[in-house]
């Protein structure tokens, strides 16, 4: 059973999590790159795809190719069979200074054959693949304007009017992971100052929550700690 101090730590970290400020895409630019990054894929050929995207049809011709700004890469990506024909859609996410404002930055999605099926603006992570489908396509989830939205297929093609996509409420399911997260062997064994993290990989699970934390005997480096609550896994990342 959590203890009422850890129950008081549950509610702070959700609290925080629901009142999502404006400038938190810079603030993301001190945590850690994770292993969606171009730099850290393993899978090269997927690495390469993206990078050929981005330098294809999202620069324009006479654009240098982006380098690292503030310790970020310049762009992030993930994959997911997104309409289940056995081949994967890649999404793209900018993060250099001219693809981005102090609202989020823009994203694309593109199809295995590269043409580009959608893109959005002001835009920021998590984006996720979501549990249900419209038009045999899966939702994606995208964060934007302090909300997460739900985009659907409809009508050919994805949403791309952020205004008019349903808002996507997982308060509860954030509640469960925080327990676990809590509860886990990994955080009982020394771990102290449990967030939040929005650097999870592009295309992760509806049910999927990333956590930073320390140690008390390595105070000055970071743990993450990745949460399924679909089937109750807590799972050290990367």
């Amino acid at each position: 059973m959590i203890k009422y101090g850890a129950l008081y730590l549950l509610f702070t970290i959700i609290f925080a999590a629901a009142v999502m400020i404006a400038d938190r895409i810079h603030k993301n630019q001190l945590l850690k790159e994770t292993k969606d990054s171009v730099y850290l894929d393993t899978d090269k050929e997927r690495a390469t795809f993206a990078a050929d995207i981005v330098r294809k049809y999202i620069l324009k011709p006479d654009q240098l190719f982006p380098a690292v700004e503030n310790g970020l890469p310049p762009y992030r990506y993930g994959y997911a069979d997104l309409n289940n024909n056995g081949s994967d859609e890649v999404f793209i996410i900018m993060q250099t200074d001219e693809f981005c404002t102090k609202n989020g930055c823009q994203g694309y999605l593109f199809s295995h054959t590269q043409k580009k099926l959608a893109s959005w603006k002001s835009i920021y992570r998590p984006v996720l693949v979501a549990d249900e489908s419209h038009n045999g396509w899966r939702d994606i989830l995208i964060g934007n304007d302090n909300k997460m939205h739900r985009i659907e297929y409809i009508a050919g093609g994805y949403q791309t009017d952020l205004t008019k996509a349903p808002e996507f409420n997982n308060r509860q399911q954030a509640l469960i992971a925080v327990g676990l997260a809590l509860d886990s062997k990994y955080y009982r064994n020394g771990g102290s100052n449990l967030a939040l993290n929005y650097s999870q990989p592009i295309f992760d699970c509806q049910q999927c929550f990333l956590f930073s934390f320390n140690r008390y005997d390595e105070s000055d480096n970071d743990f993450y700690l990745s949460v399924n609550t679909k089937d109750k896994t807590v799972t050290t990342y990367p």
